[in-house]
């Protein structure tokens, strides 16, 4: 596998976009130090339900724009923090990817089809015999990119109810570690000091590097 094909390099990518961020905020002398994390969070209350609706649709939307959603992931935890952040992101992602499962269902089946030449997963026997293990591995064990993911099992015979629950529990180790390294990240523009609990978000990273790698060399095994 070559390296932009590993999850070290999505991972990188993500750090790098987010570090650039940050310090162009430096570079441009805004620096978040000056405003309390109390204040943050009461400008993230004034938004009210908006602004998790917004999120949602951006989330929604984002294959569109090709924007990429570890990106996208690590920003709920940026404006709501872990928990809430996380509750947001497994709505966002989940309907995410149930929208993008039925087009390529039900709706533009010879299009997706066409469009996932040559990437298509070859599951149809292991979908027909253990549906719900079998999309609960590819969350889990990442291989190609999510969109590819949920297109590709919308072709395959997956039941829907499998199909849905195997995602939504098979995202979530992935969705906390971006979600605590979005929200790790305000707490260090917030008080430099804490950068610590980056490393703690780096070696979250880690952690389920390895378990997706245990869990891959399981399967070979198999």
């Amino acid at each position: 596998m070559s390296f932009t094909k590993s999850p070290w390099f999505k991972v990188l990518i993500i750090i790098l976009i987010l570090s650039a961020i940050f310090f162009i905020l430096r570079a441009l002398s805004i620096d978040f130090s000056q405003v309390s994390e109390e204040e943050f969070k009461g400008w993230v209350k004034s938004l009210g339900l908006w602004g998790p609706i917004i999120y949602i649709v951006v989330y929604l939307f984002r294959p569109l724009i090709l924007f990429p959603a570890g990106v996208l992931s690590a920003t709920a935890g940026v404006i709501w923090g872990p928990l809430v952040g996380f509750l947001y992101l497994q709505i966002a992602a989940n309907m995410s990817s149930t929208a993008e499962f039925l087009i390529a269902r039900y709706f533009a089946r010879d299009l997706v089809a066409k469009y996932l030449k040559g990437k298509m997963l070859n599951l149809d026997d292991k979908i027909e015999r253990h549906g719900f293990l079998t999309v609960l591995l590819i969350r889990l064990i990442p291989n190609v990119a999510w969109d590819i993911q949920n297109l590709s099992l919308g072709l395959t015979k997956v039941k829907f109810r499998q199909y849905f629950i195997a995602t939504l529990i098979g995202i979530m180790p992935g969705s906390f570690a971006f979600v605590f390294f979005g929200s790790s990240l305000i707490k260090v523009l917030f008080n430099p000091k804490n950068f610590w609990i980056i490393i703690i978000a780096v070696l979250l990273f880690v952690g389920i590097f390895y378990l997706q790698k245990f869990l891959k060399n399981k399967q070979k095994d198999k």
